[in-house]
Parts: structure tokens; C-alpha cells; sequence
């Protein structure tokens, strides 16, 4: 029935349409013209007027037609498309003419019109070549691009002269410009199913659509090409992501055609992971789009005929009237060539009706298979929730379980190496912390790993100093530097600047592993730090870092494994061990940062790590308070309660704090905790989390009823973001992690001792 409706429809819409135009054939008035009513639009021009006024009315003209062309109302443009070429070429000003050829060209497009778009882009194109316009060039040929882009079996043209624009635009740092050719490559390449070129098109639009700050049309139409390019990577839940960002951009901003492609991308990607229910629920959406879609553009085809048809009563009436018959009998017979095209228009938009009724059918059988398919679905979901929750509690189990029995085996061999009576088991005592220490940082790589794949990572931003924050990652090493007699040297390029805005932790993370690698495998050998401007804008820099080292190199066969989780490369004495987790960490954080890192190596000559990450350019550091001068001496007589309910662990903190003269009282578990306080006086409390009777949280809040001014600080092995969250909430005013290392353990403790950092720390808790 919808299908007969609108084919009706759109009969009696042209039955109307040529009945108006040999009604105005009849009796045309010049006053009453389109043409006329579209110069009251526009400042008055006659005859006589002076260049400066035509100029004025032509720039006006050119914004009225970009606004018609936007909103989809071609039959303007068309109806005044001739008188406004005309009166562009006597304009003194060289780019009317060009600006009016380049969005009466793209509205002839959008009407199928190919040919006459065609002669106007190609007219543009050889003007500015005689006078060697940079400018116009660029302009002309993306125009021509276009118009390949919608013809078929024309791609690897439309592609070629992309590429020659890109060249001209980087030259005329015409950001927009750069930005609209990536888009059009990346999507080229989509649909040519090459996914891997489109990738890097992808990354140089998102480039260029930050320095744009994010415009909604542009935004939405990048991200439904990302989407695109995961699909062909069969990586559906990527896509997703980005096609639910589209189209959430596109309903808000009421883009139709983009709010499809999202839609159906978000379809397809659905049926890639099966999810019947989902494509069903995405697919009615979707159908309500597009039927509104099809009635714009049957809209558009009546409008733009409409257009020509009125286009030629205007001619009519302007030749003399001695020609005037002779002139409505040629009308008459190409009106009615004209209502010949539309019958053979109506008829394909009939066959188009007919696929979609098809279609329709089609999907009716879908949906009887849906039941099936839901139910399975259901039961993947459920068990994918619960896969999480195990995971997540799993995470948790190993984090305490583990660190807790690390913490008394690293601190009593720290403690014991202190100890002069057991100095004939030095050795093995290093052995034992060594082993601790391997096994901790396996613990932590895991824990890290897990954070990073379940997004749980810090994306806070922050202004930093890249040569202070260089120089003290690199200070970190200086012991394993003297160790295997290394340089290592810090060389930043002259133009980048001085204080920059990013993720400083993030960048710290990654430097410190590769960094870490270079110290770890070279021996008597050089290390360099390079870091290097690739691009520089007023507001942005992308900065390349490079780690190079002259150790033992890795064999091409093995290059792409080095990547890959607790893999290890064997070297050639088999004497360096690792997690295996530090490579896959920094691949992990790169990518986050959005980034790609890259290696090259020989075996014998060394080995070369590269990145490239997009960082702000910032005038100011952040507003930070100076750290106050800290020394161990102020320790001295403090009295501290120390609530933990392990007993190696109380022995582990008790020694550590009575070496610099701390008066320390032990509680066993969370109720002993709070009456220990209500009786006694202490400067600070350390506190375990996990305890039987009452557990930390419990006792911290019982205490702040009574004493909001005591300092607590949480000792616990569970690193997850959800605990941190409730040790702040219940009014503890910081947290150590076990097993730490001793000297933090300390600072940590004189900073909550310290009444302005003790104030300043509870308000942002």
C-alpha cells in the first residue's frame, strides 16, 4: 500500500507541475517570475551599476545559494544559476566566479546532472592553471573529485586526484581542506575494502578535525568512516563505538543522510556478532530514516524539474515577441521530452519501491528466526556478565593474596639486611628480596594489563615539562647505568616547546619501559633518548620519540612476537629475565594515547623503539602547591597506631617505624582500633583494610564521629578503582599500597603529619 501511495503520489505531483507550466506559458508575468522574486532577496543592482555593487551583490549571492545548497532547495540556485554566472564574470573580484561555478556545479550534482557539473569545474580548473592559483587549483580539482566520486567505475581517479590535492593543500596549510580530502580518501578506501590504507587517513582526519574543534557535520561523518574501517577489520564492537557516537551527533544535530549510514553500519556490525535482537530493534530505526530520506529526495527530483521548467518560462518571455510562438511550440515540445524523463524517473523510483517492499518481506522471515537467536543471545550475555564478575574478583583475590605475604617476605629481608648479626647470609638475604621483587613486579604487570584492557586507566590531563620529566625518568635508571657501564643521553629537538599538556603519567609509563628494556639488555654501550617536532600547528605539536640502544638487537623472525603477552626473546647467554608483560604494557598505552609504536632491529647492532603522540601546546604550569621539605628526623617521637590483624606484616611496619624512633601500638582488628583511640592519644593511624570482627572502612568511619582530625592512612594490597573510591569515602586521607617501598612508606607518613597537606588532601578526598 505505501508503495502505490507514494508512486500516486508523485504521478499527480507532476500532473500538477506541467498544468503550472502551460498555465504560465499563457500568461507570464515578468513581475511575478521567480527570477524576480529571488533578486528581492539579493541588494539591487540596474544596468548602471558600479563593479564595488555587483561585487557586493555577488558575494551575497553565493552565501544565499551555500545556505539554499545545505538545506537540500536546489530549485533556487538552478532558476538564478545563469544570471548569477553572468554576473560573477563581471565581478572584479577573480574568486565569484570560481565560488559560484564550485556550489552551482555541486547542486547539478546532486540532481544527477554530471555533464554540466562537469564543464564548469573543468573551466575553473584550466583558468587557474593559466594563472598558477595555488588556491583554485586545490578547489577545482576536489570539485572534478567529486564528481568521480559519484560515477562509476571512476574510484582510482577519484582517489589519484585526492592525493594531488592533499600535496597542494599541505603546501597552503589549508586545514579544512586537508581534513574534507583525508575524509573522502578514508571512505574511498572503505568502500574499495582496503582497510589498511584507510587506517591512516582515518588517523590524519582525526588529526585535523581536533585543530577544527570537532565541527558536529564533520565529527559524525568521520566517525561513521572509522566505524566503517573496524567493520572491515571484523572488529564489530570498535564499530559500534563509533557508530553510536554518530549517530547520537547526527539525531542531535538532525543530519538524515549521516543518521542512516550510522544506523546501518550499526546493523551490520550487529549481524557480524550475531546479535539478532539488537539488529532487529536498530533496523526498525532505521527503516523510519530512510522512508523520510526517500521522501526528500522525490521532493528534490519534483523541485529541481520544477526548477527547469521555470527556468525556461523566464527564457520565453525575454526573447522578442516577434519569435514568441515560435518559442512556446519549442517549450511545449521539450516540456513534454521533460515529462517523458519524469515518467521514466517515477518508473525507476517504482523499481526502487518494489526492492524495498522485497526487502521488507525479507526481513519478515528475519524475525521469525529471531526468537532462536535471542534466547542464545541472552545466555552468551549472562554468561559474559558473569566471565566479568569473576574476572574482576579474581583480579582482587590475587592482588591481596599475593601482595599481602610480599610485603612481610620484602620487608623482613629489608630489615635483616639492616642487621649487621646476620651479615654472613647477605647474599641470601639478596636472593630472597630479589625473588620478592621478581615476583611483585609480575603481580603489578598483571594488575596493569587488566586496567588498561578494562579502560580503567587514568585520562586525566595535565602541564608538564618534557625535558624536566625527561630527566628525572632517566635519573630513575642510574644505578642500572653504572651497573652495566652505559650512557645514556637526552636529546630534544631545539623547536619543541618548553611546557606541554598530555597525559604525563601515561607518557612516563612508556618511556620508563623502554627505557627500562634499552638499560636491562645493553652493557657497555650508548642509549639515546631522541624527541623530535613532526608537525607543529599554533595550538598542538606531534612529537616523535625514539629509544635507541646498542645491546644485543632481536632477530627479524622474531620482531612481531616481541609484542605479544610473556612473550620472551632468548638472548644469546640466556642471563636476562623478565615478566614478558613490559613491551605488551607500552604497545597497550600507545594505542591508547593514539599512537602506533614501531620497532627496528639487527642482531649485533641494536635495537630502535618509535612512537609519535599529539600533545597540546600549553603557556603555564599548573597551579601546584610546593611539596614541603621533608626529613626522617621529624619521625621522632611520634606516636602511631598501626591496626592490622597479620602478624608477620605488624612486625614488618612496627620495626620499619621504631628505626626512626616512632612509639608504635598495635591493634589487632578494627574494633580494638577504635577503642585504642577513644582511650589514647596518637598522631596518626595506619590502617588495614581487610580484617576479621571490623574491617578498616568500618572502624575509620566510627572513629570520624568522634575524631575528624587524626590523620588515617590505608594500608592495603587491593588495587582496584571501586576500593579506592570507598577508603576515601569513609574519611581516610590517604593510601599505600603493599608491599611499598620503604622511603615512600615514610614521606607519605610525615606528608599526612603535616597539618597543611593533611588539610588539603581531606578536602579533595
Amino acid at each position: 500500500m505505501k508503495f502505490l501511495k507514494k508512486t500516486l503520489g508523485l504521478i499527480a505531483c507532476f500532473i500538477c507541475l506541467y498544468s503550472y507550466s502551460q498555465k504560465q506559458n499563457r500568461d507570464f508575468d515578468l513581475e511575478q517570475s521567480p527570477l524576480t522574486s529571488i533578486i528581492d532577496l539579493l541588494p539591487e543592482i540596474s544596468i548602471d551599476s558600479t563593479e564595488s555593487e555587483i561585487s557586493t551583490h555577488v558575494e551575497a549571492m553565493i552565501e544565499w545559494m551555500t545556505e539554499e545548497h545545505y538545506k537540500s532547495s536546489y530549485a533556487p540556485i538552478l532558476i538564478y544559476a545563469e544570471k548569477g554566472l553572468s554576473l560573477a564574470e563581471r565581478s572584479p573580484n577573480i574568486d565569484h566566479i570560481h565560488n559560484a561555478r564550485a556550489v552551482i556545479g555541486n547542486t547539478l550534482i546532486r540532481i544527477k546532472d554530471t555533464i554540466r557539473a562537469k564543464k564548469l569545474f573543468l573551466k575553473s580548473l584550466s583558468e587557474a592553471k593559466k594563472t598558477n592559483d595555488s588556491s583554485l587549483i586545490l578547489k577545482s580539482k576536489g570539485n572534478l573529485a567529486n564528481i568521480y566520486y559519484y560515477t562509476e567505475g571512476y574510484k582510482d581517479k577519484t582517489i589519484s586526484l585526492y592525493l594531488e590535492s592533499i600535496e597542494i593543500a599541505l603546501k597552503l596549510k589549508d586545514t579544512t581542506k586537508l581534513f574534507v580530502l583525508h575524509h573522502n580518501l578514508s571512505r574511498a578506501f572503505n568502500e574499495a575494502k582496503k582497510p589498511e590504507r584507510s587506517a591512516y587517513h582515518i588517523d590524519q582526519t582525526e588529526f585535523y578535525l581536533k585543530l577544527l574543534n570537532n565541527p558536529p557535520h564533520y565529527k559524525a561523518s568521520h566517525l561513521h568512516n572509522k566505524g566503517r574501517m573496524f567493520l572491515l577489520l571484523n572488529k564489530p564492537n570498535d564499530a559500534i563505538k563509533n557508530f553510536q557516537q554518530t549517530i547520537n551527533i547526527s539525531e542531535t544535530a538532525e543530519y538524515a543522510d549521516a543518521l542512516i549510514e550510522g544506523y546501518t553500519g550499526y546493523k551490520e556490525a550487529l549481524e557480524m556478532k550475531e546479535d539478532y535482537k539488537g539488529v532487529y530493534e536498530i533496523n526498525k530505526k532505521l527503516e523510519v530514516y530512510k522512508e523520510k530520506n526517500e521522501e526528500n529526495e522525490a521532493k528534490n527530483i519534483i523541485e529541481s524539474v520544477s526548477a527547469k521548467l521555470k527556468v525556461e518560462n523566464y527564457k520565453d518571455q525575454i526573447k522578442s515577441k516577434e519569435l514568441e510562438k515560435e518559442l512556446l511550440e519549442h517549450q511545449a515540445e521539450a516540456k513534454t521530452l521533460l515529462l517523458f524523463v519524469v515518467l521514466g524517473i517515477l518508473i525507476f523510483i517504482s523499481i526502487i519501491f518494489l526492492q524495498t517492499y522485497k526487502s521488507n518481506l525479507k526481513r519478515k522471515g528475519l524475525i521469525k528466526n529471531l526468537k532462536d537467536k535471542n534466547l542464545k543471545y541472552l545466555e552468551a550475555k549472562k554468561q559474559s556478565d558473569e566471565l566479568t564478575k569473576s574476572k574482576a574478583k579474581f583480579f582482587a583475590t590475587v592482588s591481596h593474596e599475593l601482595r599481602t605475604p610480599l610485603y612481610g617476605v620484602i620487608g623482613l629481608s629489608s630489615i635483616l639486611l639492616e642487621n649487621n648479626e646476620v651479615k654472613k647470609h647477605e647474599k641470601d638475604l639478596k636472593s630472597l628480596k630479589f625473588s620478592a621483587n621478581y615476583l611483585l613486579a609480575l603481580v603489578n604487570d598483571l594488575l596493569h594489563i587488566n586496567k588498561i584492557e578494562s579502560n580503567s586507566f587514568s585520562e586525566e590531563e595535565s602541564t608538564f615539562n618534557l625535558k624536566e620529566l625527561t630527566s628525572t625518568i632517566v635519573s630513575s635508571f642510574e644505578y642500572v647505568r653504572l651497573q652495566h657501564q652505559n650512557e645514556i643521553s637526552i636529546n630534544i629537538h631545539k623547536d619543541i616547546p618548553s611546557l606541554l599538556r598530555g597525559n604525563s603519567v601515561r607518557l612516563s609509563q612508556i618511556l620508563m619501559n623502554l627505557i627500562g628494556n634499552a638499560c636491562k639488555f645493553t652493557e657497555k654501550g650508548k642509549i639515546k633518548l631522541e624527541i623530535n617536532s613532526k608537525e607543529q600547528f599554533e595550538h598542538m605539536v606531534k612529537i616523535q620519540f625514539v629509544i635507541r640502544d646498542t645491546g644485543p638487537g632481536i632477530e627479524k623472525a622474531k620482531l612481531k612476537q616481541i609484542f605479544d603477552e610473556f612473550t620472551q626473546i632468548d638472548s644469546m647467554s640466556g642471563k636476562y629475565q623478565g615478566t614478558g608483560l613490559g613491551l605488551p604494557i607500552v604497545k597497550k598505552l600507545v594505542e591508547q594515547a593514539g599512537g602506533v609504536i614501531s620497532v627496528e632491529s639487527e642482531l649485533g647492532r641494536g635495537s630502535k623503539f618509535s612512537f609519535d603522540l599529539d600533545l597540546t601546546i600549553s603557556n603555564e604550569l599548573d597551579n601546584d602547591s610546593p611539596s614541603p621539605i621533608l626529613n626522617f628526623k621529624q619521625l621522632s617521637k611520634k606516636r602511631i597506631l598501626i591496626v592490622e590483624d597479620n602478624r608477620i606484616n605488624q612486625t614488618v611496619t612496627k620495626r620499619i617505624l621504631e628505626n626512626e624512633n616512632v612509639e608504635c601500638m598495635i591493634a589487632q582488628n578494627g574494633e580494638e582500633a577504635v577503642k585504642f583511640v577513644k582511650e589514647n592519644t596518637f598522631d596518626l593511624i595506619l590502617m588495614d583494610i581487610n580484617m576479621p570482627i571490623k574491617n578498616g572502612i568500618e572502624a575509620t568511619k566510627e572513629i570520624r564521629t568522634f575524631n575528624q582530625a587524626i590523620p588515617i592512612i590505608a594500608l592495603t594490597a587491593v588495587e582496584i578503582e571501586e576500593q579506592k573510591y570507598k577508603i576515601f569515602d569513609s574519611g581516610m586521607n590517604d593510601i599505600v599500597l603493599k608491599p611499598y617501598d620503604i622511603d615512600k612508606f615514610k614521606k607519605t607518613i610525615i606528608l599526612n603529619l603535616t597539618a597543611k597537606y593533611n588539610d588539603s588532601y581531606r578536602k579533595l578526598g
